[in-house]
């Protein structure tokens, strides 16, 4: 199947218009460390034996079960080899995306299993699948996905000050609104599931706009502490915000009983310790700001409300890879880097226009790295300070320069998934320009 995706593929099998995705489980990795061969199973003989779809199983509790179970046919490849194909594919075109499926499920708070992500790799929603009688009549309406995206944006949170939570609260409200009012009626398992879940996913952009503005480097342990306190203090207001919702309606989710909130184990670990910035930087941006960070004593008081009433949504937060409309709210897109100073976007009728990153003075040129010279760790440790603190996932775009190889991009899957990361959305690689086409300038000296 990702043979369909190389560039020099047959043109009968190669497929130019769909978007692949692989789900990685953690048993992969430790059969590559040891070079040893991985094993293929046939779905069709999982779910005969298992009784239930080979998506919902889990390959690395069952691995060594399925092995040595003569009734499932089985073919093996090399691990390595899986992960050199998969980086051979993501030099060539970006694809396939990854979701890292056990760590998905190990930080899933909702009862079930995860078994698939969107196209921009933030949507983590348990589903279920509909089945259908001889005439094709329902037999059980399954669970799918609506996906009620909307994203805040940093620089203008921060300057909220006081407001910060109330405008946290305001984006949940807004988003459950739109949850609310969505009837697909066309799709009955994506109406009933979003009927009974309220799924939401609140998102943000402008992190590295915001962290140059302030004069804090990308990537930098001031910034990595930034984005870890700003998610957490986020988390906490919008848990507290749906679970308003909850009391005010009388109703939550459908298996919030059954769900981390409602056994606690989910605020275990922000009972546990108190939630403070490392840096003496940090603390002097949420304080000059006036955002107060959430104490023990918070998280204690939510818990037990959660406890006893509930949330209304069942999963709040998700971070999408905001293009288009970061460029209207004049923000750099989700919280990963810069591409470029000066993007360059071509616009129907209009042509060529230009898209300065926000807040770039000649003075605070040095904090806009952009995401190919920062590189693919610092931003893998942006998105992990971020991830510990999103129930969803993050979109996450690597950028590496033009000399990079397939080992480089290995490399960076491996770190990526030792740092707890959910989901790889694109590889992007930066391209040389052809002889003769090189500006004489950069375009941000220009302008």
């Amino acid at each position: 199947m990702l043979d369909t995706k190389h560039e020099n593929a047959d043109e009968k099998i190669r497929i130019t218009t769909l978007s692949l995705g692989v789900l990685v489980p953690d048993i992969t990795f430790e059969l590559a460390k040891k070079n040893e061969d991985m094993y293929l199973f046939s779905p069709y003989d999982v779910e005969r034996v298992y009784g239930v779809p080979f998506g919902d199983i889990s390959v690395t509790e069952k691995y060594y079960e399925m092995v040595n179970d003569a009734r499932i046919h089985k073919t093996k490849i090399s691990a390595r080899h899986f992960f050199q194909t998969v980086a051979e594919l993501q030099f060539e075109s970006g694809y396939p995306y990854i979701v890292f499926e056990d760590t998905v499920n190990r930080e899933n708070p909702i009862k079930g299993r995860i078994n698939m992500s969107n196209l921009c790799s933030e949507i983590l929603q348990v589903n279920t699948p509909t089945t259908y009688n001889e005439d094709l009549s329902y037999n059980e309406i399954g669970k799918d996905i609506s996906c009620n995206l909307g994203s805040m944006n940093i620089a203008m949170a921060m300057d909220g000050g006081e407001s910060f939570g109330e405008s946290v609260e305001l984006a949940i409200r807004a988003l459950t609104a739109v949850s609310d009012m969505s009837h697909i009626t066309s799709v009955r398992s994506i109406e009933d599931g979003n009927d009974k879940s309220h799924a939401i996913g609140l998102g943000q952009m402008n992190l590295h706009g915001y962290l140059a503005r302030e004069r804090v480097h990308y990537g930098s342990e001031e910034g990595i502490d930034f984005t870890n306190i700003y998610f957490y203090t986020v988390l906490y207001h919008a848990l507290r915000a749906s679970n308003k919702i909850a009391i005010e309606r009388g109703q939550t989710f459908e298996g919030f009983a059954d769900s981390k909130y409602a056994s606690g184990e989910f605020f275990d670990k922000y009972t546990a310790r108190e939630w403070t910035p490392e840096t003496e930087r940090v603390r002097g941006l949420f304080a000059d700001a006036g955002v107060e960070i959430p104490v023990q004593a918070d998280w204690l008081e939510l818990k037990s409300s959660v406890q006893q009433h509930g949330i209304y949504n069942q999963n709040l937060q998700a971070v999408p890879p905001t293009g288009s409309i970061s460029y209207i709210n004049n923000s750099t897109s989700s919280i990963h880097p810069i591409a470029s100073k000066i993007e360059i976007r071509k616009e129907g009728k209009l042509g060529r226009v230009y898209y300065p990153a926000p807040f770039l003075t000649n003075d605070n040129l040095e904090y806009y790295d952009d995401a190919y010279e920062i590189g693919p760790e610092k931003i893998i440790d942006t998105y992990a300070a971020a991830t510990q603190h999103v129930d969803q996932g993050l979109s996450l775009t690597l950028f590496f320069k033009d000399t990079a190889t397939t080992r480089d991009i290995n490399k960076a899957q491996i770190y990526a998934w030792r740092k707890g990361i959910k989901t790889i959305y694109y590889i992007r690689l930066r391209q040389l320009a052809l002889e003769g086409t090189e500006l004489e300038q950069c375009v941000s000296c220009m302008l």
